[in-house]
């Protein structure tokens, strides 16, 4: 009976997979264009993959084997998402994020804030290894210091976005980063010194175009009456010092520690609940209630402080998780239909000839899997890993190049998808729209920083380790292992 199933199951042509893929993303974008909701327009797609996986003849057994595996894969994120919603809430009860505002706007000068947020993010994301961390954290302390300016907040948004994302990709702790240097078996650091080709030329050059735009854009002026208002509200609420500050350090202490991000959370929610209540009086039950449903206050100084206070907690991030899992039952179903494989396969490899388009493809490849997959950067990941790996062997090009790509593509990604879960938790935290997508810049320099590594041979190794440009070409090495020779 079970070989009768596996017979009955239909192998998508390439053609089929071709039609299928497109119309699911045309349910994604029409949807979206006629403002339908997010979390529906994924539903219907979702709905729009199962039928293609029952004309498959697909098995609903085994559509949900691999539906629920991928799930299963992003509850860690599920985890984490949670308790950024609830260490948000706590903070700005605590006074922390408060302080992070109220110093800031006395000692950061409004013709640097740009570029500073690109470097603080990256920081923040380096040392705790987690994007959505830096956003809920420094990044909403650099929304509140833009406030009193006139520079623009979409481009604050997008230097904190690409700091965030930048040092996520970067960092040893990151899931992601972890995930694309395991399925691609490469060596953690291996994997991390091959970003550095792709990595450091895009982020030198966002960085000087961050600074440039922030000067010419804003041109670095503060609104005083703005920014007193602000202060008086913050040091009228709370009970100011700089100490306030010390559980966002917290964050780097744990992960200089190398604590599990689950961990690592953990613990720095207890340590700002009795600082909360130790420096600002909060009872424990209201610092419980703000940790579940957000800190909510009335300043007296009218919505502009209001708005940035009034946020946090596990009930801001419901809509976000519930689009998370709606996204993630549509990655699982369309893993399950193998019409990803076989466009691949059957269309993409074809016309790879070269490492150049073979890098090119793969980009290529790993962005529209995260666009379907809503954002998904463990599907991503894991899926355009397994697609390529087999060309990667077959034209001598080592794996740390694969892996490199990966986070090129499927981790950077992430928070210019639309209806992604990352651009959501943007918004959502940082209250804005799509409008920070086009100053991304980081973001959309690095797959062109990739392809000019692939197109001069710099920063690509064949697969036996030995480097493909300079002098040090033929030095010989095992593969997923350093090069003999110092990189020069």
């Amino acid at each position: 009976m079970a070989e009768e199933t596996a017979s009955s199951r239909r192998q998508p042509s390439a053609a089929v997979a071709v039609v299928s893929f497109l119309a699911i993303v045309a349910v994604l974008v029409v949807l979206i264009n006629l403002n339908v909701d997010t979390t529906m327009s994924l539903f219907v797609a979702t709905i729009m993959a199962a039928l293609v996986a029952f004309a498959l003849k697909i098995p609903w057994k085994e559509t949900e084997s691999v539906l629920l595996k991928t799930v299963a894969d992003c509850i860690p994120t599920f985890i984490i998402v949670i308790m950024v919603g609830m260490l948000v809430g706590i903070w700005i009860a605590g006074g922390t994020v408060p302080a992070l505002m109220y110093y800031g706007m006395k000692i950061v000068s409004p013709s640097i804030l740009v570029p500073l947020a690109f470097i603080l993010c990256f920081l923040t994301s380096e040392f705790t290894g987690t994007s959505f961390g830096s956003i809920a954290t420094m990044g909403v302390a650099f929304v509140g210091i833009a406030s009193t300016t006139n520079i623009p907040m979409a481009l604050v948004i997008g230097a904190v976005v690409c700091g965030a994302w930048f040092g996520d990709r970067m960092s040893p702790m990151s899931d992601t980063t972890n995930l694309a240097s395991g399925v691609s078996r490469v060596p953690l650091y291996t994997h991390i010194n091959s970003m550095l080709y792709s990595a450091v030329p895009a982020a030198v050059i966002a960085f000087v175009m961050f600074a440039i735009a922030g000067i010419a854009m804003g041109g670095g002026h503060t609104d005083p009456e703005s920014q007193q208002i602000i202060m008086n509200a913050l040091t009228e609420n709370y009970n100011m010092s700089i100490w306030l500050i010390l559980p966002a350090l917290m964050v780097l202490v744990v992960s200089a520690l190398r604590m599990p991000a689950f961990l690592g959370f953990g613990l720095t929610i207890i340590v700002s609940v009795i600082f909360a209540m130790l420096t600002q009086g909060v009872g424990f039950v209201d610092i419980m209630n703000y940790a579940a449903n957000g800190f909510s206050i009335e300043t007296g100084a009218g919505p502009m402080v209001d708005n940035m206070l009034n946020r946090g907690g596990i009930s801001s991030m419901t809509v976000l998780l519930v689009t998370f899992m709606v996204a993630s039952l549509m990655g699982g179903i369309i893993k399950a239909t193998g019409i990803l494989e076989v466009i691949a396969n059957e269309v993409l490899l074809k016309v790879i000839k070269g490492k150049t388009a073979l890098v090119v493809v793969t980009l290529i490849y790993g962005y529209v899997v995260n666009f379907l997959a809503a954002g998904g950067q463990t599907v991503s990941i894991i899926v355009t890993q397994q697609t390529f790996e087999e060309a990667y062997e077959r034209l001598n090009v080592d794996r740390r190049v694969l892996s490199r790509c990966l986070e090129d593509s499927a981790t950077l990604s992430a928070p210019i998808v639309p209806w992604g879960v990352a651009t959501l938790f943007v918004m959502a935290t940082l209250g804005c729209g799509l409008e920070y997508i086009p100053y991304c810049w980081f973001i959309f320099l690095v797959p062109i920083a990739a392809v000019v590594c692939a197109a001069t041979n710099i920063g690509i190794w064949d697969a036996d380790g030995n480097r493909m440009w300079g002098k040090y070409k033929g030095m010989k090495g095992a593969p997923g292992k350093e090069p003999a020779q110092p990189v020069k």
